[in-house]
């Protein structure tokens, strides 16, 4: 276990209350699971978290976690988000830029996403180094913002784009994200020859599950695009 890492400067006071008691019920169910293995130190630790209505008075007797239900959506909204932190780092760091340094961005994401990415700004920006955070309601608004020297993000899978503006001139950075996107472009093309030859497969097409045959059709469509939105951005 470690100490969680929470900045909770400049959050209002019903996000910071609701962090806390995320913490909270974090801490309360690791200390549920590791009990029947650890009873004496879990219990005590136990009995100086803030107890709710429904707690028991003794660890041993609560109840065991259980798995709640799933939001399907929220989950793949969130998993977006984090794609989209992923591909700015990863970005940032192929062009070697500063890992601490805030830098101006711009992201297009698609309608359904934007109160998710709303809501979890303050997070995108910390986690990316991106301020100031500028949303974009089109892929054209967001490539009529941009100027040379800007680094262009694809995110695997979705219709989310961005722009980082690195604090280099123009040339430099327009011929780093060249080079970033001329690598990215030749992987993707790969997973998609790979793709398609897996397609090709009498015999997997034959044995496999129908579900597992439509996945690979599905990530062949989505790799088309990523090679297709690549392939623009290499054009522009």
């Amino acid at each position: 276990m470690q100490e969680p890492q929470v900045d909770v400067e400049g959050l209002d006071v019903e996000t910071r209350e609701a962090t806390w008691w995320t913490l909270v019920e974090a801490l309360d169910i690791y200390l549920r699971l590791l009990h029947p293995v650890m009873p004496f130190v879990t219990e005590a630790l136990w009995q100086t978290l803030p107890k709710r209505s429904t707690d028991p008075d003794l660890l041993i007797v609560a109840r065991w976690p259980g798995v709640g239900e799933r939001d399907a959506l929220a989950e793949a909204d969130l998993g977006a988000l984090i794609a989209l932190v992923t591909e700015i780092r990863n970005a940032r760091s192929t062009a070697r830029l500063p890992a601490g340094a805030w830098l101006e961005t711009r992201v297009y994401v698609p309608n359904e996403l934007g109160p998710t990415l709303e809501s979890l700004r303050p997070a995108v920006e910390r986690l990316a180094r991106a301020r100031p955070l500028h949303r974009e309601l089109t892929p054209a608004a967001l490539g009529a913002a941009s100027r040379a020297g800007d680094l262009g993000i694809i995110v695997p899978g979705t219709e989310i784009e961005a722009t980082i503006r690195p604090a280099t001139t123009d040339a430099a950075a327009d011929e780093l994200d060249r080079d970033r996107l001329t690598r990215e472009l030749a992987e993707a093309e790969g997973w998609l020859t790979a793709a398609r030859a897996r397609l090709m497969n009498d015999s997997f097409i034959s044995k496999a599950p129908p579900d597992v045959v439509a996945g690979a059709r599905a990530r062949e469509a989505e790799l088309e695009d990523q090679v297709a939105r690549l392939r623009d951005r290499l054009s522009d």
